[in-house]
């Protein structure tokens, strides 16, 4: 009898620890929207820094940028979760030649979470420089130079003619009729780079995945010295290269045209792919 008293005791201890677990993990949510605007000359620099939240930037004919912000609170019940979203603080403040995003948020957050996420529009000849730690980025429309970084997110970007610098740790980088010298980089995810008519023959471009493939669509009568290498994977290329050194199924350097800018894809678990 004592055995079957002590299993019943255990079994509705248990039960409770469940119970008591599961109700702090109910947390409410509540999402409120800013919206800010601000003048932006073209050929100036936007920046923003956000955490637990995604960052969508647009080019367009304006002279302003235009920024929703939408911030999104958790906590126990809605209505601690709409006083803690109604504290964050959000504005676009003049910074050496451009704007800055500022965020501002109410800390220590115990049992509570907040999350901003931004939808831009500004000039389409501005330059960015985008950081989010837990949320994707994506850019539009950009003829100045990108340079975005997340941590857990991909990273997406469509008809930027400028340079671009794009870094994520968890995620895959995607870069569309994309015209401008191209540094990208991931630890876990796929890269896929695909070239406009308009890019110059001679550009820059450095590739490099630990855990992904690679996929490059090049610019047209590409012009570069070339060096690919994958671990695991292989390498195959529609491109005519003059090879030096030993070649192998996942090693290769070598020359496309006259060798005059540089190609650069590195993966360690993938294969490459170049056309």
């Amino acid at each position: 009898m004592r055995n079957g008293h002590f299993k019943r005791a255990s079994l509705g201890l248990l039960l409770c620890v469940a119970l008591l677990v599961s109700g702090c993990n109910m947390q409410a949510k509540y999402q409120r929207t800013v919206r800010l605007s601000a003048p932006m000359s073209p050929g100036s620099t936007f920046t923003a820094q956000t955490h637990n939240g995604y960052i969508k930037t647009d080019g367009a004919d304006v002279a302003d940028c235009n920024m929703v912000a939408t911030i999104t609170a958790r906590a126990a019940t809605e209505e601690e979760a709409q006083e803690l979203a109604e504290k964050v603080e959000i504005s676009l403040e003049p910074s050496g030649d451009g704007l800055t995003a500022r965020i501002k948020k109410p800390t220590p957050l115990i049992n509570k979470s907040v999350g901003v996420s931004l939808d831009v529009t500004v000039p389409g000849r501005a330059n960015l420089e985008l950081v989010t730690h837990n949320g994707s980025v994506a850019v539009a429309d950009i003829t100045g130079n990108v340079r975005a970084t997340t941590h857990n997110g991909k990273v997406t970007t469509q008809r930027v003619s400028g340079s671009t610098v794009l870094e994520t740790h968890n995620g895959a980088i995607s870069v569309r009729q994309t015209s401008g010298d191209a540094k990208l980089k991931t630890h876990n995810g796929s890269v896929k780079a695909f070239y406009g008519e308009s890019a110059p023959s001679d550009s820059d471009i450095s590739i490099v995945t630990h855990n992904g493939s690679i996929e490059l669509e090049a610019p047209p009568d590409l012009s570069a010295r070339i060096e690919a290498s994958t671990n695991n994977g292989s390498i195959k290329t529609d491109l005519p290269i003059t090879i030096s050194g030993k070649f192998s199924k996942n090693r290769l350097a070598g020359t496309i045209g006259s060798g005059q800018g540089k190609l650069y894809l590195e993966t360690h678990n993938g294969s490459i792919r170049l056309r």
